[in-house]
């Protein structure tokens, strides 16, 4: 039996419902943050109000992209996905960011072999997250499991330490079912990382590549998409990169090329400007909401037809992000 592993339980796929497939609630720390302030998300009533105006906005899932040592924070998400249990769900994840925000030389991820690493991922998964994000040494499972396993690739690089974190990604898929989430810096490096993970044994329907739309060539997403994998477009709100428009217009030149079955959408909400509940005492802020609320109305304004919009809200992450129950 299929299910999704959401951090208060396994669900069925067809409650899934409107899926925002890449986005942050809580952050409370790690490189991002150190680096800049505006990425810290720390107040958990700030991201239960973010996460109801999602839902009130018809959406039903999200899927929170803060692997380990990045500022993950169990025990907060659980607060958040109890708020709302009645209402939404909350998929968590294990594994790694890209390269930059580890130690090259000296973290864990570095120093260890992978076949230990990947007996650590999968006990994510299959048994309970560890309260600590493995900061060590100490390692405390709670009852809370991740759902999909995430990596990431540099601006036009994929480090060596970065392929560790993607060959642990493929061989922990293959033992537990999980999808591959994997940030790609601007969208470069995305048909290298595919290949990669294919030769590393990954199942490409199972693999995802985030954060395309900020290199929007449209005929390298047809190339990507070539080697079996899905996209997800992550950027509404974002004009600093690009507009909604470009984004919209991308979207549906794919679908009508034959891909909308391999198309995800999220907001990717990293920094307390892009959330309209820490924003709310300066003023008024865009939140997570706009995919709703204003992305989707422009993608019909556009002409995208209804199963295929029915595919890139709901159908897709369904089936991508489902494993086998007993995994």
């Amino acid at each position: 039996m299929k299910v999704i592993r959401t951090i208060l339980g396994d669900i069925s796929p067809e409650e899934m419902g409107i899926t925002d497939s890449h986005d942050h609630l809580i952050r409370s720390g790690g490189f991002e943050v150190a680096n800049n302030p505006n990425s810290l998300l720390d107040d958990v009533p700030s991201a239960i109000k973010e996460f109801n105006d999602f839902v009130d906005a018809g959406g039903k899932t999200i899927v929170c992209m803060d692997p380990i040592g990045c500022g993950r924070n169990v025990k907060s998400m659980l607060k958040v996905a109890e708020a709302l249990k009645n209402r939404g769900h909350i998929v968590m994840t294990t594994g790694f960011h890209k390269g930059e925000f580890y130690d090259n030389r000296t973290s864990w991820l570095a120093t260890v072999d992978i076949d230990k690493i990947v007996e650590m991922m999968v006990a994510e998964i299959q048994i309970g997250m560890d309260v600590h994000s493995y900061n060590g040494p100490v390692i405390e499972r709670t009852k809370a499991k991740a759902g999909v396993i995430k990596a990431g690739t540099g601006n036009l690089l994929i480090s060596k330490l970065e392929q560790k974190a993607l060959k642990v990604a493929a061989i922990t898929q293959q033992e537990t079912g999980c999808a591959i989430s994997v940030h790609t810096d601007l969208g470069t490096m995305a048909l290298e990382t595919a290949k990669l993970l294919k030769s590393y044994g990954a199942d490409p329907q199972k693999v995802i590549l985030c954060h395309l739309q900020r290199n929007p060539d449209r005929y390298y997403y047809e190339e990507v998409l070539d080697e079996g994998v899905n996209l997800c477009f992550d950027g509404p709100n974002k004009v600093k990169y690009y507009t909604d428009s470009i984004l919209a217009e991308n979207i549906i030149w794919l679908v009508k090329k034959g891909y909308g079955r391999r198309i995800l959408l999220g907001m990717d909400s990293g920094f307390r400007d892009a959330h309209s509940a820490y924003m709310a005492r300066a003023g008024k802020a865009n939140g997570v909401e706009y995919m709703l609320n204003r992305f989707v109305s422009l993608l019909k304004r556009i002409g995208i037809d209804r199963k295929s919009l029915d595919d890139i809200l709901k159908n897709n992450a369904a089936r991508i992000f489902a494993i086998e129950k007993d995994n």
